[in-house]
């Protein structure tokens, strides 16, 4: 009965470790094909001695080895990494300057999109709410964040 539970446990956790290589990325069951595994070993080493022990660990890493091998070879990486450059910067502010005019692409609850100067940025009204096709108005910038207010006609 013993030997059923560790062989199952083993293939139990060889089943989750290959869902983590080639189906599910994320953490979650690889650890719990890992820790199926650990059981497993713990149960031989306690059952069957160390020589049986030593044997079963070397051919579950001999075993974890071959997977990462076929995931290495299959590409299954290139599926889920980024083939694409960021160009963009974190603190570029576009060529905006106070008294500069546009109009909302979005509705600004503070924040929205706009478009001045026939570009796309994200800016902040003054806790107003401004519709979608307003006109506006830069009125600030303080820290790279433009401050807008809907312009009167």
């Amino acid at each position: 009965m013993t030997t059923i539970v560790i062989i199952t446990l083993i293939v139990l956790g060889l089943i989750l470790i290959l869902l983590e290589l080639f189906v599910t990325p994320g953490f979650v069951t690889g650890l719990l094909g890992g820790a199926a595994w650990l059981y497993a070993l713990y149960k031989i080493y306690t059952q069957f001695g160390n020589t049986s022990g030593h044997l079963a660990l070397g051919g579950l890493i001999l075993l974890l080895l071959a997977c990462i091998l076929i995931a290495v070879k299959s590409g299954v990486w290139d599926k889920v990494s980024l083939h694409q450059q960021v160009e963009g910067k974190v603190n570029e502010t576009p060529d905006v300057r106070v008294g500069d005019t546009g109009y909302a692409l979005s509705a600004f609850r503070p924040y929205g999109k706009a478009v001045i100067n026939e570009r796309n940025v994200e800016a902040a009204s003054m806790g107003e709410h401004i519709e979608s096709g307003s006109q506006i108005e830069v009125i600030r910038i303080e820290n790279n964040k433009i401050i807008v207010k809907q312009q009167t006609i």
